[in-house]
């Protein structure tokens, strides 16, 4: 009995050292992906709220999926800003897909 407690717990240490592991990239790749955008270079009139769906390969590029927007003008400036720009340095990752809402505020 008391080794399947010492199993069960070791085991659990395990789960959540892998998830701990999991937000600093997210994080890493959110931070890059907000400076890549940078400041927009067209007026915005009003502010708009988009969810970008995107996968980073392994070589650590995004390749953008989907943006759900509605100005043809911001969908092409978040294509032209991230698509196949690199974004994270590990090159051991799989493939993974991300999906980040975005706010590009009123200038």
């Amino acid at each position: 009995m008391r080794k399947f407690v010492l199993f069960v717990f070791i085991a659990m240490i395990n789960v959540s050292l892998f998830a701990a592991n999991e937000n600093p990239l997210k994080e890493e790749i959110r931070t890059n992906i907000v400076k890549l955008l940078g400041k927009a270079n067209f007026k915005v009139e009003e502010e708009f709220k988009t969810t970008v769906d995107f996968l980073v390969n392994k070589k650590g590029q995004v390749v953008i999926l989907n943006i759900d927007c509605n100005s043809p003008v911001v969908c092409e400036y978040i294509k032209s800003k991230l698509n196949y720009k690199k974004v994270y340095n590990n090159s051991n990752q799989s493939i993974q897909v991300y999906k980040m809402p975005l706010r590009i505020l009123k200038s």
